[in-house]
């Protein structure tokens, strides 16, 4: 079903709460249980064997980090980001190149259909939102939708702990021009545009969280805005210590034909000590 615009976005708006709090609550169409019901076939396509987890495996922007399409898991020992955790990074170009794998492969099948619909919706909300943005930034829209994949790719996510602790996720900036944050399983969300201004961020039902990435100057002309930087701390203090999971759905968007910043610059302020 295609998803519809809802009452057009003020440019005033958007920037003023991206000036105040680096980030904008947005309309998002998708209803919670859309979301959950994905998340479960995303967690039943993490219980697949590892060959048919890693079968889908391309990229839609060799340019940058963020156009790779597929599963990938993360141990703390192999990256800089020092965490453990699975994602895949869905695109609707992978049914181009997939579809007998995802006739042969029912549940990888069942979590694509699913995330389908929820890439959609992020792609209409970007629209909308670059739509505000077109007659002070004139080009902007094309820079991202003029393109044969436009580079938007949805990211499911499942941190694992054998010990949690007081940070969920590590502080930095997202390697694209832009970040839609859809969905999470707990609180604890701070973005600011450096350690030192971290405001807590609360999911509202039915919105989607929208900030700049490292890249966003690449296709907007501003001294007037600043990249969300962010991370995830531990609210329910009781937990830490203890095996957690959290998981999150969130789009990234980047600009076509552009390179992303190296992890030196999106990653410059880490490691921080947690407040």
């Amino acid at each position: 079903m295609p998803i519809k615009s809802g009452k057009p976005l003020a440019f005033m708006e958007i920037q003023k709460s991206l000036v105040e709090h680096f980030y904008v609550n947005v309309p998002f169409p998708i209803e919670p249980p859309v979301l959950n019901t994905a998340i479960e076939a995303f967690f039943k396509f993490l219980d697949e064997p590892e060959d048919v987890k890693t079968h889908i495996d391309f990229s839609i922007a060799p340019l940058h980090r963020r156009g790779d399409v597929g599963f990938k898991h993360r141990e703390p020992k192999d990256h800089i980001y020092n965490d453990h955790k699975d994602f895949f990074h869905y695109h609707p170009a992978l049914f181009e190149r997939y579809g007998d794998f995802l006739e042969k492969h029912p549940v990888v099948n069942d979590f694509v259909l699913k995330a389908k619909p929820i890439w959609e919706a992020a792609y209409q909300t970007i629209e909308d939102i670059l739509k505000a943005f077109e007659p002070n930034f004139p080009g902007i829209c094309a820079k991202i939708f003029d393109t044969e994949h436009v580079h938007i790719l949805l990211r499911f996510l499942k941190y694992n702990w054998q010990k949690s602790g007081d940070l969920l996720a590590k502080p930095h900036f997202d390697a694209g021009s832009f970040t839609l944050a859809i969905s999470e399983s707990c609180p604890g969300l701070r973005i600011g545009s450096s350690p030192e201004n971290l405001q807590h961020v609360i999911h509202k039902p039915g919105n989607a969280l929208f900030m700049l990435s490292s890249n966003f100057q690449k296709v907007m002309d501003t001294d007037t805005l600043s990249a969300g930087w962010h991370d995830v701390i531990q609210v329910d203090k009781t937990l830490i210590g203890k095996p957690f999971a959290r998981w999150a759905i969130v789009a990234f968007v980047e600009a076509h034909g552009v390179e992303a910043l190296s992890r030196a610059e999106t990653h410059k302020w880490y490691p921080e000590k947690v407040a």
